[in-house]
């Protein structure tokens, strides 16, 4: 018996495509129930006979969700799809995947960041004056220079960038910004600015945050540039080859 040439592809792409429609069905109806962090999906059955799929076309819907890290598959009996929170990280694993095939360095990743940080500075400073969250910002600022080891010294510093890009309130700009700090992060771990150079970092933070809280958007913006450039220069220096790596995905867990 003939087959169509190039009929199988034609059958793949189709069965891709309705995946891909049942992934967006299954968010859409996340959100219409109101389903939070830990929430379980209907059972494979009930979810077959809403969506008309079978259920290798369902299961393939649920990996991409999966993938995204939008949703968890727990295994055994009471497990099933659960709702899981969205997080920068999870966002910057799947473009970290595009980023390797496009071949982005991490240059260019800073590049990024020094362009969309400085805006968020400068955006929380325009609607932060004066709030009790930019007062909090503040006081996060003032915790850094005498951190007892270097994973407390980076998570303090990492919560700052983290809170100054959230207080711009720009939900897309926060998931992008964070999520090219948490890839840069993960490659540049170990590369710490010395005990000496702590004390500057600590007084740029402070300097940003007191920026903001007088709703200064230029200096906080400016402030900003200066200190994330300041922090690629010494990696080139240290690295000279760290920065012209392409990104490497990360698979999940």
């Amino acid at each position: 018996m003939s087959t169509t040439p190039g009929a199988a592809p034609r059958r793949t792409a189709r069965k891709d495509k309705l995946a891909n429609n049942v992934a967006q069905s299954v968010l859409r109806d996340i959100r219409r129930r109101g389903l939070g962090t830990g929430d379980q999906l209907p059972k494979e059955a009930d979810m077959l006979a809403e969506y008309s799929v079978g259920r290798g076309t369902l299961r393939e819907a649920l990996r991409v969700l999966e993938t995204c890290g939008l949703i968890a598959l727990k295994p055994g009996p009471g497990g099933g799809p659960v709702v899981q929170s969205v997080h920068a990280e999870d966002f910057g694993r799947v473009a970290s995947l595009f980023f390797q095939f496009a071949e982005v360095t991490y240059r260019e990743v800073n590049e990024a960041r020094l362009i969309l940080e400085p805006m968020a500075a400068r955006l929380a400073a325009e609607r932060q004056k004066g709030s009790d969250t930019a007062r909090e910002l503040v006081a996060l600022a003032g915790s850094g220079p005498d951190a007892p080891d270097n994973e407390t010294y980076l998570h303090i510093t990492g919560d700052f960038h983290a809170s100054v890009i959230s207080l711009g309130e720009n939900t897309l700009v926060s998931l992008v910004c964070q999520s090219l700090a948490e890839i840069f992060r993960d490659r540049v771990r170990s590369v710490l600015f010395p005990k000496n150079k702590q004390h500057d970092v600590h007084t740029a933070h402070v300097d940003i945050a007191e920026a903001i809280l007088a709703g200064d958007g230029a200096r906080a913006e400016s402030l900003m540039t200066e200190h994330m450039s300041d922090y690629v220069k010494y990696v080139a220096k240290q690295h000279p080859a760290l920065l012209d790596e392409i990104v490497i995905w990360h698979s999940r867990g």
